[in-house]
């Protein structure tokens, strides 16, 4: 019975040191940014009159395009080689299936 408790607390003790999963706070501060950049990007298209609104609208979408691949990476999704669109479609579509949202 004693050997059995050792066995037991030896493998709960090797559970708790390997890590389950990207970090939670890492995962969330992603999602965050990742949803401050969709509000801005849909922001900017709504905003027909900003002044160098077309700089600003490729400047945040290469931020999100950027967060993307950041979050495939914590998640060890392969990123797809393809043009930023596409690539975007496919990543977005992959997180969401992982149960990211933003």
């Amino acid at each position: 019975m004693t050997a059995h408790l050792g066995d037991l607390a030896r493998s709960m003790l090797r559970r708790s040191r390997t890590p389950s999963g990207p970090d939670p706070f890492e995962t969330l501060m992603i999602q965050n940014r990742l949803t401050r950049l969709a509000g801005e990007i849909n922001r900017l298209e709504q905003d027909g009159g900003r002044w160098a609104r077309a700089h600003h609208l490729s400047a945040a979408q290469t931020a999100y395009d950027k967060l993307l691949v950041d979050a495939c990476r914590l998640l060890d999704v392969p990123v797809p080689e393809a043009t930023p669109p596409v690539r975007r479609l496919l990543a977005e579509s992959e997180l969401r299936s992982r149960g990211w949202t933003w």
